[in-house]
């Protein structure tokens, strides 16, 4: 049975002004590696039929049965399983591995890989399907050194650089991240993409490079601690530690183990080093960055907290509706600001509201720092609405739709009849109150 590839991308996700791939380039996939593993061992069966040993026979015939794992066991036994230097029994493994990984059986898929590597210790697959198989958000280090471990094994292959640099920067391992970046884009220059996501971590890398690091309750900062003093640190720490663990009861799931923050001198090196837009103080991207004035000012609290609530998100793994996350990272911030009601306002004066489907996609491309904040406003107000109409398990139930991956029309789901009409009588009373 063809084992469908994972839904993840082989590049990081695009900035606004990230250059364009050209037209026919493919991006090198290291899915394709354990392809070419599995392909040869169906390119062999005709030939391996014909004079296979009885235990290896078996074997192969038991696949695709109710007992895998009988049947690679009859595979290892086999006198013959190893054919012209290709083991059968290590390519079968990683086959289940592969199916258990295209239906989303992660667990399995790992249990698959760690077998491979007790056969073929120094196949760079076994590792590779592995860290493919550690699906956790919060998993960036262990994926990191699967990936790494891979990568020494096969150091010409350019999709395992590539791999292992994204790998690492999700881990806060930026120097080396930047190296196996340029490795890769050594091999295929015309990766626009990459090219442009490699800029960033190459200033990352040397905007940390004397920066302090600490790892505390599984958070590690790099932070410059010539700027902000440990107990600063201290204060960040404990309050992305405790807004992450709220949204995690929130979520009804385990808090998020692992998380990156980078600190920069000023918003200016953020904006470097991330696609945050100028209106942004704060940013996540699968690691937390924020510039140390931030931290020094009056909106510290709230700008963390509510960049902690998207990282705490981030566990359900599955595409979230812009305005449920963003409404519930605002949330999470504190009580409404003037700001928020004032909008709110005239909103209810001028009767007017944006389409609901509008605040489905991104708000990150949005430069314009008056429509980003309406849009936001407006998140915040449906979140607020979702609580009062859905009830106490609003929430929960909305985000357990987004788990399920039922993405379209979360809000009229949970609360039937919710339009904007709905959402400006909703603010009006709220207003009376």
């Amino acid at each position: 049975r063809p084992a469908a590839a994972p839904v993840s991308a082989s590049a990081p996700a695009a900035c606004p002004e990230d250059d364009l791939d050209p037209p026919v380039f493919v991006r090198p996939s290291a899915w394709t590696l354990l392809r070419e593993t599995t392909d040869e061992l169906r390119d062999r069966l005709p030939h391996l039929a014909r004079d296979a040993s009885p235990a290896l026979r078996a074997g192969l015939e038991g696949l695709n049965g109710d007992d895998p794992l009988g049947a690679v066991n009859e595979l290892r036994a086999a006198p013959d399983r190893v054919r012209d230097g290709f083991d059968v029994a290590a390519a079968a493994m990683l086959l289940l591995g592969m199916q258990a990984l295209g239906a989303e059986r992660a667990h399995e898929a790992r249990s698959w890989a760690q077998r491979a590597r007790r056969e073929a210790p120094r196949d760079a697959l076994a590792d590779l399907l592995e860290a493919m198989a550690v699906d956790r958000p919060d998993a960036a280090r262990e994926r990191a050194r699967l990936y790494r471990r891979a990568l020494s094994l096969r150091p010409d292959e350019p999709a395992l650089a590539l791999a292992a640099a994204r790998a690492l920067a999700e881990a806060g391992e930026l120097e080396e991240a930047a190296r196996h970046a340029a490795s890769y884009l050594a091999e295929h220059p015309e990766d626009a993409r990459i090219a442009s996501w490699a800029r960033r971590v190459r200033a990352r890398a040397e905007l940390t490079r004397e920066h302090a690091r600490r790892t505390d309750r599984g958070i590690t900062v790099l932070w410059p601690d010539r700027v902000l003093g440990v107990r600063r640190i201290d204060d960040l720490t404990t309050t992305i530690d405790e807004a992450m663990r709220e949204v995690a009861g929130l979520l009804g799931e385990p808090a998020r183990a692992e998380l990156l923050v980078v600190v920069y001198h000023d918003v200016e090196d953020m904006r470097r080093a991330t696609c945050a837009p100028s209106w942004s103080g704060a940013v996540f991207d699968g690691a937390l960055h924020v510039d140390a004035r931030t931290l020094e000012g009056p909106r510290a609290s709230r700008v963390t907290r509510h960049e902690a609530a998207h990282a705490a998100l981030a566990m359900l793994a599955a595409p979230i509706p812009t305005w449920l996350g963003e409404g519930l990272a605002q949330a999470m911030e504190g009580p409404p600001t003037a700001a928020n009601e004032a909008a709110w306002q005239r909103m209810v004066e001028r009767g007017y509201w944006i389409p609901f489907a509008s605040l489905e996609g991104e708000l990150f491309s949005i430069d314009d720092a008056d429509a980003a904040r309406l849009a936001y406003h407006q998140s915040l107000a449906m979140y607020l609405f979702l609580e009062a109409r859905g009830g106490p398990t609003g929430p929960r139930r909305a985000l357990s739709l987004v788990r399920a991956r039922q993405r379209e029309d979360v809000l009229s789901t949970v609360v039937p009849g919710a339009d904007g009409a709905a959402l400006l009588a909703f603010l009006r009373e709220r207003r009376a109150r």
